[in-house]
C-alpha cells in the first residue's frame, strides 16, 4: 500500500511538472522564442565559427564575422521581400475588387451548368467573397504591422547567438560536470548527436527552401505571373511550416493570379504547378535532404505541430519537428524511455516486431519511473 501511494504521488508530481512547463513556455514565449532560435543558430554556426577561429584567434571577432556572413543574405532577403510586399499590399484594394469581379464573371460562366440564377450568384458573391478573398490579403497587411516585433526578436536572436558562441566552452563544461565520471563520455556523445541533428536539419531546410524557391519562381515565370520570384520564394519560406505552409504558399499566388489576369488557364496552371512541386518536394526533395536527420512518423509529427502551434504559434510550428527529434535522441539514452523513442520514429510501420523482440524486458517498462 505504501508503494502504491508513492507511485500515485510521483505521477501527480509528473503531471504538475508537465502543466507548469507548458504554462511557463506559453507565458514566457516572448523571452524563450528568441533564445531557442539562438540555440539552434549557435549549433548551426559553430562549425563555421571554428573554421574562422583557426585564422582569427580572437573569439569575439571570429564570432562577429560568422554572424555577419549569416545575416547578410537574411538582410538581403528581408529587404527584397519588404519592397515587394509593400508594393503588393498598396494594391490590395484594387486586387480585392479585381477578385470580386473575377468571381462574379466565373459564377456567371458556370451558372448555366449548375442552375444558379444571376441574382443567386450575386448573393453568394456578396456573402462569401469578401471573407474568402480578403483574408489572405489582410494577413499580408498584418505582416507589415508585425514587422517591428519580428525585427526586435531577430535582433535578440543574433545577440543571444553571439553570446552563446562566445561562452560555448564554459557552457559545455558546465553541462558535462552535471554527470558522474562514468557517464561523462555518454553525455558528450548525446550533445554531439543533438548538434548533428540540428545542423543537418537546418542546412537541409535551407537547401529545400532554395530548391523550392527556384522551382516555384521558374514555373510562375513560365505561366507569366507578375512578381514571380516574390511569390515563388514566399511559398518556399512558408513551406518551413509543415502541411499548412505549403497550402498557404500556393493559395496566395493563386488568388493574386486570379485577380490580375484575364484568363482562367493561368490560375489553374498555378494550382497544377504548386501541386506538382508539392509532390516532388514531399516524395523526393525533403526525404533526401532533410529526412535523414528528422526520422519522425507522421502521427508524432502532427501531434508535435499541434502542441507547438498551441503554445508558440508559428514559431512553435517551425521548431516542433527539430525539437521532437532532439527529444527522441534524449529518450534513446534512458532505458525505460527507449520504447517511446522507437514509437516516435518512422520505423514502426514495418518494424513493429522490435517492441517484443528488443524491449519486452523489465528495465524498458515505463513503470520503472514510478519505482523507488
Amino acid at each position: 500500500m505504501k508503494n502504491y501511494s508513492f507511485n500515485i504521488q510521483k505521477l501527480a508530481y509528473l503531471l504538475v511538472v508537465i502543466c507548469l512547463t507548458a504554462y511557463v513556455l506559453y507565458v514566457g514565449q516572448g523571452i524563450l522564442i528568441p533564445l531557442v532560435f539562438s540555440l539552434f543558430f549557435a549549433f548551426m554556426l559553430k562549425p563555421i565559427c571554428e573554421k574562422i577561429e583557426t585564422k582569427i584567434t580572437y573569439r569575439p571577432v571570429s564570432i562577429l564575422l560568422t554572424i555577419i556572413l549569416a545575416i547578410t543574405p537574411i538582410i538581403a532577403l528581408i529587404t527584397f521581400f519588404s519592397l515587394q510586399l509593400v508594393e503588393v499590399v498598396q494594391n490590395m484594394d484594387s486586387i480585392s475588387a479585381s477578385i470580386e469581379t473575377a468571381f462574379n464573371d466565373f459564377l456567371g460562366t458556370i451558372k448555366s451548368f449548375v442552375g444558379i440564377s444571376k441574382k443567386e450568384s450575386k448573393a453568394i458573391l456578396d456573402e462569401n467573397t469578401s471573407e474568402i478573398v480578403k483574408a489572405p490579403l489582410a494577413y499580408l497587411g498584418t505582416t507589415i504591422s508585425l514587422s517591428s516585433n519580428f525585427l526586435i526578436n531577430l535582433l535578440l536572436t543574433f545577440i543571444y547567438t553571439f553570446l552563446l558562441l562566445l561562452y560555448r566552452t564554459a557552457i559545455k563544461k558546465f553541462y558535462i560536470i552535471q554527470f558522474a565520471t562514468n557517464t561523462k563520455e555518454d553525455a558528450e556523445e548525446l550533445l554531439s548527436r543533438i548538434q548533428s541533428v540540428i545542423q543537418k536539419y537546418l542546412y537541409g531546410l535551407l537547401m529545400v527552401i532554395a530548391i523550392l524557391g527556384i522551382l516555384n519562381s521558374i514555373g510562375l515565370c513560365i505561366i507569366g505571373i507578375e512578381y514571380a520570384f516574390f511569390w515563388g520564394f514566399l511559398a518556399a519560406f512558408l513551406a518551413i511550416i509543415p502541411y499548412i505552409g505549403t497550402v498557404l504558399g500556393g493559395f496566395l499566388p493563386f488568388i493574386y493570379t486570379f485577380a490580375s489576369t484575364d484568363t482562367y488557364w493561368q490560375p489553374i496552371a498555378v494550382i497544377i504547378l504548386f501541386a506538382l512541386v508539392q509532390v516532388i518536394e514531399g516524395n523526393l526533395i525533403t526525404p533526401k535532404v532533410v529526412g535523414s536527420s528528422i526520422k519522425i512518423n507522421p502521427l508524432a509529427a502532427i501531434v508535435a505541430l499541434l502542441v507547438g502551434s498551441s503554445i508558440w504559434g508559428i514559431a512553435g510550428l517551425i521548431l516542433a519537428l527539430p525539437t521532437i527529434a532532439i527529444i527522441r535522441i534524449i529518450f534513446g539514452q534512458i532505458d525505460f524511455l527507449k520504447p517511446i523513442n522507437l514509437l516516435l520514429s518512422d520505423e514502426i510501420y514495418d518494424k513493429d516486431d522490435v517492441f517484443e523482440e528488443r524491449y519486452d524486458k523489465e528495465k524498458f517498462r515505463l513503470s520503472n519511473f514510478f519505482k523507488k
